[in-house]
């Protein structure tokens, strides 16, 4: 599991199966990948024992609008930031499953 410490902006203990729809939004700090190849460094990732998580700002204003998180079992959630016309925002999640099957 990640813990807040390794992942700024995630209070929480984190995993594949942990809901984020409520989590608000995750600062990033230092992206360190440019993902779509544009020049613009948009990506921060995270690494431990037990998962992989992939950050990614595309509107690069400071803040995750993407999250997959993968376990080292295989267990994968991939999620989205949305903002509601209500001034509301949550994380949708789009995609889950296990790598392999």
């Amino acid at each position: 599991m990640i813990a807040s410490n390794e992942f700024p902006g995630i209070p929480e203990l984190t995993d594949a199966s942990t809901p984020l729809e409520t989590l608000g939004a995750v600062e990033l700090d230092t992206p360190g990948h440019d993902i779509d190849a544009d020049g613009t460094l948009d990506t921060e990732t995270f690494h431990t024992d037990d998962a992989l998580v992939v950050a990614t700002d595309t509107d690069l204003d400071g803040f995750a609008d993407h999250l997959t998180i993968v376990d080292t079992d295989g267990d994968f959630a991939a999620w989205e930031f949305h903002h509601s016309e209500d001034g509301e925002t949550h994380w949708k999640r789009t995609d889950n499953g296990k790598l392999g099957e």
